[in-house]
């Protein structure tokens, strides 16, 4: 399939010069990447109870202040 008018290497990018993908051991920065994934999820978390949080303060304002 050809899609014309966008570059070759946006729809197959070639091998990689450096990293993992061309035989070599993986750095310390691919290390680092690996660990962020834990603090990813913690962040969601704290989010999401935020979110919750958030909205049942609303909900019971409106039952306390009787708006609406």
């Amino acid at each position: 399939m050809s899609f014309h008018g966008v570059p070759q290497g946006i729809l197959g990018l070639p091998k990689q010069a450096h990293g993992v993908e061309a035989g070599e051991e993986e750095g310390a920065a691919f290390q680092n990447a690996s660990r962020v994934k834990g603090t990813y999820i913690l962040i969601g978390v704290f989010f999401a109870a935020f979110v919750v949080y958030y909205f049942v303060n609303w909900k019971l304002l409106s039952f306390v202040w009787k708006i609406g």
